[in-house]
């Protein structure tokens, strides 16, 4: 895993060297705004670099399978789908349309869906007929890589939490040496792009993600614990379904709060806005440093919480009801820091 990750990040920098001047002169640069609080023009090239350095590294040290060619293939097309949103701001409609077209391509060229949930009823297990799992496997995967893109919002955010999610995973699945490829490889690309994203060092260039890099992640961490759960030819695997829920769950807790929130006040769910819980905190006054530990913090907690119960084999019914009660706890706790921010920021300015 010290090889791969490490030729990830090595790679993962030279590229990110190389494309930032050529981003900020094809104009594939963010700009501030209103919403986007940063200075200058940054290149949006962080997620190419950890895609291209997938695409060169993969087939290196690994055989390429009939699932990594899809794998590669329809993250390729997130990617490039992405790069063309960062640059020209692409209809949401159409890109809803290339994420299921993503999606299509991960069930009907990889044969890779969602079938078994385990027992999170109770009574029996829950196995999902085949017309009942294709559209399940949609929403998961857009739903999951749309959790990605939206917490995306802070400096080292994204990439802390990346690390977070595939660091519990390779706890979970590394007995398995063909599933420590792809997670290691990811590895080793975001702290690259953490060390660019933070500025750690003055001489190397500031960056972002972008969409095409934080729905490449978001992406990736689906299709392994999609295979990883339903034993795929990937990992070969088969984890409770239940799990995944906890190694991407501040993300998708977070998504499900702030859409619930926006549709709650009568707003379009996918509209940008600063409600995510790094604005909360912002908002009550904590900065970026803090905030930082404590968006980690919580979110090693809620991958914890889902690694213990699975090493104690708590039933998937109890798994699935403690993940509900810290989405409503989270809701509760959300819900009255925005309030509880907005009346710090009233006495501050009367």
């Amino acid at each position: 895993m010290f090889v791969l990750g490490l030729s990830a990040f090595a790679l993962t920098v030279v590229l990110l060297i190389v494309l930032a001047p050529l981003a900020r002169w094809l104009g594939l640069v963010d700009r501030p705004s209103s919403r986007k609080q940063h200075l200058g023009e940054i290149p949006l090239i962080g997620g190419v670099a950890i895609y291209l350095g997938l695409l060169v590294l993969l087939p290196f040290f690994t055989d390429l399978s009939h699932e990594l060619y899809w794998y590669l293939a329809s993250a390729g097309l997130l990617v490039v789908v992405g790069v063309l949103d960062d640059r020209f701001n692409i209809n949401v409609r159409a890109r809803i349309v290339v994420e299921v077209l993503a999606a299509l391509m991960m069930i009907f060229g990889a044969n890779l869906w969602v079938g078994d949930l385990g027992n999170i009823l109770v009574f029996r297990e829950l196995h999902m007929p085949l017309w009942l799992s294709l559209p399940f496997t949609i929403i998961a995967v857009f739903g999951i890589t749309n959790a990605w893109n939206m917490i995306d919002g802070m400096d080292g955010l994204v990439g802390t939490i990346t690390l977070i999610a595939l660091g519990s995973f390779y706890f979970l699945t590394h007995t398995s040496a063909v599933s420590n490829v792809l997670p290691a490889l990811l590895i080793g690309g975001t702290f690259a792009y953490l060390l660019f994203n933070l500025g750690s060092n003055r001489f190397l260039p500031k960056v972002f993600l972008g969409d095409a890099g934080s729905k490449l992640i978001g992406f990736s961490l689906v299709w392994l614990l999609i295979d990883s759960s339903q034993g795929g030819a990937l990992t070969g695997l088969h984890l409770p379904a239940v799990v995944a829920l906890f190694i991407v769950g501040l993300p998708l807790i977070d998504m499900v709060v702030t859409t619930l929130r926006r549709v709650k006040k009568g707003r379009p769910a996918y509209e940008p806005d600063r409600t995510h819980i790094h604005h909360v905190l912002q908002q009550a006054g904590f900065n970026h440093q803090e905030i930082l530990l404590m968006v980690g913090v919580l979110s090693i907690q809620i991958n914890f919480i889902g690694i213990v119960m699975y090493i104690l084999h708590w039933p998937a019914w109890a798994q699935f009801g403690i993940f509900l009660f810290i989405t409503f706890l989270y809701f509760i706790c959300i819900d009255n820091a925005w309030k509880l921010g907005k009346w710090l920021q009233q006495q501050q300015n009367p």
